[in-house]
């Protein structure tokens, strides 16, 4: 494949993004030493020449959106501020970088990309900036994808989907509840974006994973059924189930494993009220069962195909269409939950986690129930990110007294106030 030269298909849920769902992501790593900007400006110009098809820009070609080569550089801005990506103020790019102090972030469109495409290209440019810093470092560089190496045509590919649909036969359709607890105190949209708070925990790996082995459980369903009793604990008046929406990729059954593109699907796991006063152990439990049959194959073939047929529905739409078509799905998609969890599973750091004392990822708040909770593993340590659009302390006090009782040492960083870029489609 020429992907230097290429023309890149937009994945369709670009279509929805707006002033109102810009659905970015912003990665911060901490470091264990101040950044050095030259030395991660060199390292962002060669990583950018590995990957093609994250440095794009996007044009409209008639009805349709393509993503073209961009060989601007990318933004790399001196403070934690923010830039709106697909504008001059990001050289159009749809990431771009910022640092301050021990820590920098990668700011990008979720439309594009998710955790599990995201990582090797942060992997690249810490392996640049750190063997720069730290000529000494012994890092193997046959694990990590440099400037020069061959592009596979299983990362690259930006048309991954079959042309028809994918037989499947789903475990059992879910019977959602009629009504489910939200969370009224938290305020929604963008204008109160000043307020949106993260509470950062770290939690050592070995603790956690021998916990939840002992269960039957894993890190993302032990950590949604902290929040779900945090939340039931602060609310004794609440008589309704609530939902966690479970982040999960479908690469698998789609069968592009090495897909840089954005292959999360939503897995919706109920929590009935009867729940309330069971123990964690029992509530990890029912709902690693529950994940487990909602996430399974052919549920994921189900999510294949509804991307098959709604690609064949509005290729002939003019664009204002596709663009309310795709706000609409995308919507849907998400459902309607009280809570989200993701996990991108135990990444590979190769060595680099020795120079990194933290990674939190930071979400579009506006398209979750309130609370947003991101699982990251770093070193020997998880990192749990619980967010919120507010900056109420009752939930994470609650989780934190909850990690204690499960006898789970912890860690926990002050809360931060934090704000992710906007993104905005060409004219």
């Amino acid at each position: 494949m020429d992907t230097g030269t290429k023309c890149f298909k937009v994945n369709n849920i670009i279509y929805a993004a707006g002033t109102g769902l810009v659905n970015t992501h912003r990665t911060a790593v901490t470091l264990t030493e101040p950044v050095q900007p030259q030395l991660l400006s060199d390292a962002l110009r060669k990583a950018q020449s590995r990957y093609p098809y994250f440095s794009v820009r996007l044009r409209r070609q008639g009805e349709t959106y393509v993503l073209t080569p961009n060989d601007q550089p990318f933004v790399l801005s001196p403070s934690w501020a923010t830039v709106t990506l697909g504008t001059p103020e990001s050289n159009d790019h749809l990431f771009a970088f910022a640092y301050e102090g021990n820590r920098f972030c990668m700011d990008g469109s979720h439309y594009i990309t998710d955790g599990n495409g995201l990582f090797p290209f942060l992997k690249t440019i810490l392996y640049y900036y750190l063997t720069s810093l730290h000529p000494d470092a012994a890092l193997d560089p046959s694990n990590f994808a440099l400037a020069g190496d061959p592009v596979p045509e299983a990362e690259a590919d930006d048309d991954p989907y079959p042309s028809q649909p994918l037989p499947a036969a789903p475990l059992g359709a879910r019977k959602a509840p009629e009504q489910i607890f939200t969370l009224s105190d938290q305020p929604r949209g963008y204008e109160n974006m000043d307020r949106w708070t993260s509470w950062r925990f770290r939690i050592p790996q070995k603790d956690l994973m021998a916990y939840v082995s002992s269960v039957d459980g894993s890190p993302a369903t032990f950590i949604s059924a902290l929040v779900y009793r945090s939340i039931m604990d602060t609310h004794p008046e609440n008589t309704l189930p609530l939902v966690c929406g479970m982040q999960h990729q479908f690469r698998k059954a789609l069968g592009r494993p090495f897909s840089h593109l954005c292959h999360v699907n939503v897995v919706p796991i109920d929590y009935p009220v009867r729940l309330r006063d069971r123990d964690i152990e029992r509530i990890n439990t029912i709902s690693r069962g529950a994940l487990i049959i909602r996430a399974d194959d052919d549920n994921d073939r189900q999510t294949v195909n509804a991307h098959i047929r709604t690609e064949k529905r509005i290729q002939s739409m003019p664009l204002p269409r596709k663009v309310d078509t795709m706000r609409s799905v995308v919507l849907d998609a998400i459902g309607k939950n009280t809570y989200e969890v993701s996990y991108t599973g135990r990444v590979p750091w190769s060595g680099l986690d020795r120079y990194i004392t933290d990674v939190a990822p930071y979400l579009d708040l506006t398209l979750s129930g309130g609370i947003t909770v991101e699982i990251f593993s770093v070193g020997d340590a998880f990192s749990v990110n619980i967010m919120q659009r507010n900056d109420d302390p009752r939930y994470t006090t609650r989780f934190a007294e909850l990690l204690s009782q499960s006898g789970i040492h912890y860690t926990a960083s002050s809360p931060e106030s934090f704000r992710i870029c906007g993104f905005r489609l060409p004219d």
